[in-house]
């Protein structure tokens, strides 16, 4: 804005300011009729005026008026100078707007001044990038490079405050806000009102002028930084030829005078046209050559610009030249001229990745890459990069979850439930990599805790503008000084700003939890701050909340906000409308919270009875605000909150009517979200965000906390839908032959697949990426064992992965053990103490059976016998099954973790352990021999896990298992690689369990043939035991069943394992197949006993299936035992009560136990 349009608002807004509060007075006091001369008393009421009383009473409401104004206008001026919002007057609204417009425009003078008022909160002064910093570092904490890019100042005396480095710097006190944005790492600067620590150094907003009070207008390398990239950032010396291509924006300069400041003042249109269509700072594009904004960047075309000053650094060292590969310090003796088209917005560096949120660091990841740079050449996995923020991931995954057990729940037994495939998958993977719900559990328990306290104490719940969710606490953000209350406290002079740490003593307990219904049920995540924290808003207090700016970035939010809604984490149920298109399918993929509508006239009825009832609710119990109603007893479930998504919005009286709707008071449980152009808003009927793009950082209204909007691109939000919709369908698919993978392929059929697989991979894989340390016990040296081509010096044949095994019967198979007589029952099984203690067990289970000390003998092999088949119990009992009277054989030997080796004469047979991977119950690696630090333990056990899976897999696979959507180096990579193996250890012959890329002949990673994993053995068992139906068949299945520990990987971290979904279903459903099958079996035989152990053993994996359960329930009604079908019914109840906020008995299972349970006797 020009000079004089600045002097002509203030010269209005103090003219109008000073007549209000100056003139009124005067001209009550000269024409009006003062109450104090107010004479007569009663008698007046009763006889006719003739104007005195008349006139009396309009001069006291005169008096009245100019004092509310008055008081209004005071409580600004003083929030103004303490650098906070003002709080808000109860029935002043309308005035003290006002009174915050006038006051606003008396500030302007000053530079970005205006956001401190109540009439701008969406200056973005904040936002300011410096010169040549990629976007993407504004997302997360500079590092010591970057550092060097923004202006500082260094503490010298014990008495400086924020308000005086806002002053000095910035020319307005209250932007001390600003440079505490830029210092999260200095409390004092947190806090506003505290000196600073002597010898900080403290970053400034861009537009800082470093070299006042020297003269007004300074020198641009003193207050432009350097537009160099990260990796040049640590230049010794600045850039003046870069700098000088640069100007920011002083207050009361135009670009008339900035022209000739750098050379013609005529040359102004030449600047203008090289920075027209830029952004601005605070929003908004730069399309008005007279709107020029202090702070904003502009570039200085190459013959306006100055010439550059000679170079005073010593030339560079030509002997040790910069690797060509490497950025360099040192510039051309010439800087070229500054490219017009994005001068400001250079391409990242090579080291500086353009994520577009920051993911925090799991532990391994922190020792394996010290002082390592990312790869170059790669750019992150979209699912990775849309999901950066983690709330949306943790929604989406909790309800994938939940919906995808109440699938396994009435899946029919030998079918699966529908999984993602494609892109879907590849999100879902993304989702799982960058989800935080730990954060959303402390934010639950955190604010359900409040509500109870203050519930207690009769206060209501505060107006919260921001929620900020760090790694270990929560951060409330209010909207006004409230004292605090436990859980939360607050630091000395900041009660606005509560803070609730997760070892908090005062958080309330689990049973004491189910007696506070969720406070905010309306908040959602907008985005997140610089250091990367995920910041939520109450839509309830918002409003009506209006994305603006640019259309497609507008409509990325909204989709985000929508899917995050209709899948929130937090507890309490929401009902959402979507307004004709808008988060298109969204309503068929969560019909339980989301509802269409194509009609705005439709959409205002409906919110106009949801407002009327809530407004009439909240009369009658006598509630002035939403916020105390919440806390009441006996108000649980009826403010449930009606949101509108609304894409666009027609301009006229049905848009004001809705605003009006959702802003009147008092406030009820409803918002609007809309992305048209026709929410006009006044500063108090909502919020007005200006999306620019992902990497535009914003203030955020009410906390002024600056943050980047989180987006949800077209193809991602069709992902969501689809995850959704795939999660919500209750039809179940046909399941593929997974007893047949890996596990029946003859020694030609692997030759020719392996040779295919080598042919395809010749053209794609660098074996450079292989490369790995020749020695397991030192760090990894890359290219220490290739030649210079990169190439491994020589390759080994690799041994068969197959596993060969041969099913042995009791004439063929000499042994020095007896076997156990037939005559004797299943029970006499040895227990191993020390085995119970490692799977966390209690007591005796079947597993022990097979883990007993004995002769190792090669698991049964698959035969050429029909494909497996789950009995069709409907028909009657197999005449091949035994009956009751007799037990369960003597049990084929089972595949131990080890492997025979034949002396040299042939006449013996030692036999060695190798290690186990145990996935069915919580993940195990048994039989390790080498050894690895505990805190690189993690990743070590995951890719041991995934290789038990995908044997064969390439650098890429393992890259976007154990590190998807991230940039990983080929030392990162090497190093969990070799810990691993080292890990592993080496059998008696020196073979390593993990054999050395090198050594495998294909450039491929797998296990050795001696490690075993309990799944592929439980596949091995289950083809045998589906497809024979003799006591063999029983008994391969019940040794199946004894390798469950638990549900497939269990207890895992939420973070880790993101490839694992498609394994632990599909090893759910085959676990639960298998344990109906072996239970009806025996249940038909009438082994009561082993079909309820059958039955378990499947719970114990999926205790939420309705199928085993209904199992049980007949068991139990076989044997008599109605207590125990009663405790099984009362188990099944509980469970049902803890399925997605409680789920309903199926139908089949009701009328079972209708059947089951004795009719009650009725006495007369």
């Amino acid at each position: 804005m020009r000079t004089p349009l600045r002097l002509l608002r203030a010269l209005l807004g103090l003219a109008v300011l000073a007549a209000l509060i100056a003139g009124i007075p005067l001209v009550l006091l000269a024409v009006g009729h003062q109450p104090t001369d107010f004479v007569g008393g009663w008698e007046l009421l009763t006889q006719q005026d003739d104007g005195r009383l008349f006139f009396t009473v309009l001069t006291t409401i005169g008096w009245i008026g100019w004092a509310a104004f008055t008081l209004s206008a005071l409580v600004e001026i003083v929030a103004l100078f303490r650098g906070r919002k003002a709080r808000r007057i109860k029935g002043l609204g309308g005035m003290q707007s006002f009174a915050g417009l006038l006051i606003g425009s008396l500030v302007l003078l000053a530079p970005t001044a205006a956001s401190a008022t109540t009439t701008s909160p969406a200056i973005a002064a904040t936002a300011v990038q410096t010169a040549g910093t990629s976007s993407a570092a504004t997302a997360q904490a500079p590092t010591a490079a970057e550092q060097d890019t923004w202006p500082t100042h260094t503490v010298t005396g014990d008495s400086e405050l924020p308000w005086d480095l806002a002053e000095q710097y910035l020319g307005s006190g209250p932007r001390w806000k600003d440079i505490a944005a830029l210092n999260p790492s200095v409390p004092q600067l947190a806090a506003g009102d505290q000196f600073l620590p002597k010898g900080a150094v403290i970053r400034l907003p861009a537009d800082a002028d470093i070299a006042k009070p020297a003269a007004p207008a300074p020198a641009p390398d003193a207050t432009t930084p350097e537009t160099t990239g990260p990796a040049q950032a640590g230049a010794t010396a600045p850039k003046p030829a870069a700098a000088q291509a640069e100007h920011v924006v002083e207050p009361g300069e135009n670009l008339w005078g900035i022209a000739d400041e750098h050379g013609a003042p005529e040359d102004w249109p030449k600047i203008f046209e090289a920075n027209k269509g830029k952004p601005l700072p605070g929003g908004g594009t730069f399309d008005n050559p007279d709107l020029i904004v202090p702070g904003q960047a502009l570039t200085l075309p190459t013959a306006t610009a100055p010439a550059p000053a000679p170079d005073s650094r010593p030339a560079p060292d030509t002997k040790t030249p910069p690797k060509p590969d490497t950025p360099t310090d040192t510039p051309k003796p010439t800087a070229p001229a500054p490219q017009p088209s994005k001068p400001t917005t250079p391409a990242p560096a090579a080291s500086t990745p353009t994520a577009v949120a920051p993911t925090p660091p799991q532990d391994d990841q922190k020792a394996d890459t010290p002082q390592q740079p990312q790869d170059t050449g790669e750019a992150l996995a979209p699912a990775a990069v849309y999901m950066g923020a983690g709330a949306l991931a943790a929604a989406l995954i909790g309800t994938l979850a939940t919906r995808r057990i109440l699938q396994q729940r009435r899946r029919r037994p030998g079918r699966r439930i529908p999984m993602p495939t494609g892109s879907a998958a590849a999100t879902e993977q993304g989702l799982r990599a960058a989800q935080h719900p730990t954060g959303f559990d402390l934010l639950d328990t955190a604010l359900r805790t409040l509500a109870l306290n203050l519930a207690a104490a009769e206060r209501d719940l505060p107006v919260v503008t921001a929620v900020v969710l760090h790694e270990h606490k929560v951060e409330l953000h209010l909207d006004s000084d409230v004292p605090p209350m436990k859980p939360f406290s607050s630091a000395a002079g900041r009660t606005d700003l509560w803070t609730c740490p997760a070892s908090s003593p005062d958080l309330a307990d689990h049973d004491a939890l189910q007696g506070a219904d969720a406070p905010y049920p309306a908040l959602v995540s907008l985005g997140w701050d610089g250091a990367g924290h995920l910041v939520l808003v109450d839509l309830e207090h918002v409003g009506v909340l209006h994305l603006e700016g640019d259309a497609d970035h507008a409509r990325h939010v909204l989709q985000a906000i929508a899917v995050e809604l209709a899948s929130t984490p937090l507890p309490g149920h929401l009902e959402i409308t979507a307004l004709a298109g808008t988060a298109a399918g969204l309503d068929d993929a969560a019909p339980e919270r989301v509802a269409r509508t194509t009609s705005l006239a439709d959409a205002i009825a409906e919110l106009t009875s949801h407002t009327a009832d809530q407004r009439r609710a909240l009369a009658a119990i006598g509630a002035p605000t939403l916020r105390t109603a919440r806390l009441q007893e006996d108000a649980g479930g009826s403010w449930t909150p009606h949101i509108l998504l609304a894409a666009d919005l027609p301009e006229g009286a049905q848009t004001e009517a809705l605003i009006h709707l959702i802003t009147a008071q008092p406030r009820v449980a409803g918002a609007v979200v809309t992305a048209g152009k026709n929410a006009h808003l006044a500063p108090d009927e909502g919020w007005s965000l200006h999306c620019a793009g992902p990497d535009e950082t914003i203030v955020l209204p009410g906390s002024s906390l600056p943050i980047k909007l989180q987006g949800l691109s077209d193809p991602h939000f069709a992902d969501a839908i689809e995850l959704l919709t795939l999660s919500g369908n209750t039809t179940d698919v046909p399941a593929r032959d997974e007893w047949l993978d890996g596990l029946l392929d003859t020694d030609e059929q692997e030759e020719e697949n392996k040779a295919e697989q080598d042919q395809a991979d010749a053209d794609e894989e660098d074996p450079s990426d292989h490369i790995e340390e020749t020695s397991d016990d030192q760090a990894p040296q890359p290219d220490a064992s290739a030649d210079e081509d990169g190439m491994p010096d020589e390759y080994a044949d690799i041994e068969r992965e197959a596993l060969e095994t041969e099913h042995q019967t009791e004439a063929d198979a000499p042994t020095d053990e007896t076997p156990e007589p037939t005559g004797q029952p299943a029970a006499h099984i040895a227990e191993d103490p020390d085995d119970q203690a490692e799977h966390g067990t209690s007591g005796w289970t079947p597993t022990d059976r097979y883990y007993a000390p004995r002769a190792p003998v090669a698991a049964p092999a698959p035969t050429a016998e029909a494909a497996p088949a789950l009995t069709n119990h409907e028909t009657g009992p197999s005449e091949a099954i035994p009956e009751a009277e007799n037990p369960i054989p003597a049990p084929l030997p089972v595949p131990a973790p080890a492997r025979a080796v034949d002396d040299a004469d042939g006449t013996e047979a030692t036999y060695e352990t190798a290690p186990t991977v145990l996935l069915l119950g919580r993940v195990v690696i048994e039989g390790a021999t080498g050894r690895i630090d505990s805190n690189r333990q993690s990743a070590a056990v995951e890719l041991v896990s995934y290789l038990a899976l995908n044997p064969g897999a390439d650098h890429h696979a393992i890259d976007d298992a154990l590190w998807p959507g991230r940039l990983v180096n080929k030392q990162m990579r090497n190093a969990v690689i070799s810990r691993t193996r080292s890990w592993l250890g080496k059998n008696a012959g020196g073979e390593a369990f993990f054999p050395r890329v090198q050594d495998t002949g294909d450039s491929r990673y797998r296990l050795a043939q001696a490690v075993t994993c309990d799944w592929r053995t439980f596949q091995n068992f289950a083809r045998i035991g589906l497809a024979r139906h003799d006591e063999d068949g029983e008994l391969a299945l019940h040794r199946a069943l004894a390798l469950v520990r638990g549900r497939p990987f269990a207890a895992i971290d939420p973070q880790r394992y993101a490839w694992a979904e498609p394994a632990i279903q599909e090893m759910v459903s085959a676990i639960v197949d298998v344990a109906y099958e072996l239970s009806t079996r025996r249940r038909e035989a009438a082994d009561y006993a082993g079909a309820l152990w059958a039955a378990n053993q499947g719970l114990v994996a999926g205790e939420e299936n309705e199928v085993l359960h209904r199992q049980v329930f007949l068991a139990h009604h076989a044997a008599g035992d109605v207590d125990a079908l009663r405790k099984a019914a009362a188990r099944l109840a509980r469970i049902n009560e803890g399925l997605g906020g409680g789920v309903d008995m199926e139908a089949e299972t009701a009328q079972l136990l209708s059947t089951l349970l004795p009719k009650p006797v009725l006495r007369r």
